[in-house]
């Protein structure tokens, strides 16, 4: 899995995002892994590709990983959505392992949030690419609120339960409810 940076307005993945995204190709091609995920919506308001499809585009163009392998999930917000969708979308195929790849300074919190989201129920490595960022107090203070917000967004939510948590998503995170970005449709769901 693949959690996508930034890109500009021009589909041109940032150095993050294309570090990112060539670790992932090495994991991918040297891990006996069956498939290679990436994340992310079409977040720039001057430019209508989401970024999950940049970078699919970019795996295709720089290694010989098969695009049948590629899995693109244009719905991801940010790092909880894209474990909520990850979530989502592997509901009926069975799991072995889940190897996710960001930054350094981002492992940490994307740990917590994918095995909260997937109830612990599959073993899951994080890898960060090297940053400079990982030195940045200001960066690791957002990482800590980041994961405050979290969980105060999902206080309460029985996590083994999709469908509460899209609708606790769905109400109460800023990138989902309407607040900051237009709102999300929420799935219907039997449990």
């Amino acid at each position: 899995v693949v959690l996508s940076h930034l890109m500009s307005k021009d589909c041109e993945l940032g150095i993050e995002s294309i570090a990112r995204t060539q670790c992932a190709i090495n994991k991918f091609s040297h891990g006996g892994f069956d498939k290679i995920v990436t994340l992310g919506w079409d977040y720039r308001a001057d430019c209508s590709t989401p970024i999950a499809d940049v970078v699919k585009t970019y795996i295709l163009n720089n290694s010989s990983i098969d695009e049948n392998s590629i899995i693109s999930i244009p719905k991801s917000r940010d790092t909880v959505g894209d474990a909520l969708y990850c979530l989502d979308f592997f509901a009926d195929i069975k799991l072995f392992r889940i190897n996710i790849v960001t930054s350094d300074y981002h492992v940490d919190r994307t740990k917590i949030i994918f095995n909260t989201i997937f109830c612990n129920a599959v073993p899951i490595e994080v890898n960060g690419v090297s940053t400079t960022a990982n030195f940045d107090p200001s960066i690791m203070q957002h990482e800590k609120q980041s994961l405050e917000a979290f969980f105060r967004t999902f206080e309460g939510v029985d996590f083994s339960s999709k469908k509460q948590i899209f609708t606790a998503l769905s109400k109460n995170h800023p990138f989902y409810n309407g607040t900051t970005y237009p709102p999300v449709f929420i799935p219907e769901f039997s449990v």
